[in-house]
């Protein structure tokens, strides 16, 4: 128990490094209003929140369920890589001319839903002639082994690969907070970065990659928590 806690000790340590690294740079580039340039990020970071871990949640939950059943989840898994969230935003705020929020929140959780489908259906297929196959013979089967087994496997796969999901979600984010008109840490970003104000957008970017390290250390946190194989061990 102690060696599996200091392996997920260490493995938050470069994440963590890399934060301070990125402090360092934010305090380097801004100066002396380096503190009000990260107040202003940490201030406009819960409404970033607000629209990546719905749509974070949504999309892997969604992604999982149709991975576990197969058919649709394969073709998600497929077409949603062609398809980055950034790139269907854009899509969506350009074709239309006052997008609804709600399809933003659906431009997100793309990258998510698409990677839990491919990871889902990847551990169904490994389980089937194991932990699955036990199952039936217990006399488990229909609903029954979807909601206990299946739909457990595919999101505990799915909370394994989070750290990828969350980038794209997070950078979908930001395409969201400046084409839909939304406050948050990425419209900050964009503002600065055009305005050329390095240090505020140094931050931004710093307060935005924080997030996901927070984000993806929380999938990891839940992966084996989900996994039903853990509780049958």
């Amino acid at each position: 128990m102690l060696r599996l806690v200091l392996r997920r000790v260490l493995a938050v340590v470069p994440a963590l490094l890399g934060l301070a690294l990125a402090a360092a740079v934010v305090a380097a580039l801004a100066g002396p209003g380096w503190t009000q340039a990260l107040g202003a990020v940490l201030g406009a970071l819960p409404a970033t929140l607000a629209l990546v871990l719905p749509a974070l949640a949504l999309g892997t939950g969604l992604g999982a369920l149709l991975g576990a059943m197969g058919g649709a989840g394969a073709v998600l898994g497929g077409v949603g890589p062609a398809m980055p969230g950034f790139l269907l935003a854009a899509v969506f705020a350009a074709t239309l001319a006052k997008a609804p929020v709600l399809l933003g929140l659906a431009a997100i959780a793309l990258p998510a839903a698409a990677q839990a489908a491919t990871l889902a259906g990847r551990a169904r297929a490994a389980a089937e002639d194991t932990v699955l196959l036990a199952a039936r013979g217990r006399g488990m089967d229909g609903p029954a082994l979807l909601w206990r087994l299946v739909l457990p496997l595919g999101l505990s796969a799915a909370m394994g690969g989070l750290r990828s999901a969350v980038a794209g979600t997070v950078t979908a984010a930001v395409a969201v907070e400046s084409l839909f008109g939304r406050t948050g840490a990425g419209q900050l970003f964009i503002e600065a970065a055009r305005a050329g104000d390095t240090g505020m957008a140094v931050a931004a970017l710093a307060g935005l990659c924080g997030l996901a390290v927070l984000l993806g250390a929380l999938g990891g946190a839940l992966h084996g928590r989900i996994d039903p194989r853990v509780r049958m061990a």
